[in-house]
């Protein structure tokens, strides 16, 4: 009789097991590096979202950096809002979508919304997003196409604290649309 308990494994067998749990070791790191790779492809993604979304406000996608003349400084108070003026804007006629400027300073301690209101009808005809500071609008799409002519208006501009949470003085602006 033999005294022999347990299970008796061949040499083959014993190959075949160290193979297998190999096998699943290289799989488990494979399938790890393979999880770990999808993570940072993922986080890209959000520095785009917090492009168009920064503390909670909502920018304007069509808000870019502003590439004409930079206002003169004419000195005075360092502090503050600086506000543009537009005495004019020149527009297409019979268009909603029109080319103007609309800027939030660089270097101003906020976000700028615009909001353009027709005297005549008190209707608003573009409401943005926020701009960022140093940024403008230049492709506006109207709410309805502005016949030849000139059309008073009044530019609303409200602001908000860089913290995006703190509201701070806004303007209005008086213009005239010179649709031609």
């Amino acid at each position: 009789m033999s005294d022999k308990q347990g299970i008796t494994l061949t040499r083959k067998q014993l190959v075949m097991i160290a193979a297998a749990v190999l096998l699943l070791i290289v799989g488990g790191v494979v399938l790890g590096l393979n999880l770990s790779k999808k993570e940072p492809e993922a986080q890209p993604a959000a520095p785009q979202v917090q492009a168009s979304s920064k503390g909670g406000i909502e920018l304007d996608p069509n808000a870019g950096e502003y590439t004409g003349e930079k206002p003169k400084d004419e000195g005075g108070a360092a502090e503050g809002i600086k506000i543009p003026g537009y005495p004019t804007i020149t527009i297409a006629k019979d268009t909603q979508d029109v080319t103007m400027a609309l800027m939030n300073p660089e270097g101003n301690p906020c976000y700028f919304k615009f909001e353009i209101v027709l005297k005549d009808s008190e209707e608003t005809i573009f409401e943005s997003k926020y701009v960022s500071p140093g940024d403008c609008i230049y492709d506006v799409h109207l709410g309805k196409p502005l016949p030849e002519g000139e059309h008073p208006a009044t530019i609303k501009i409200s602001t908000i604290a860089l913290d995006g949470e703190t509201p701070l003085n806004g303007a209005n602006v008086e213009t005239v649309l010179i649709a031609k």
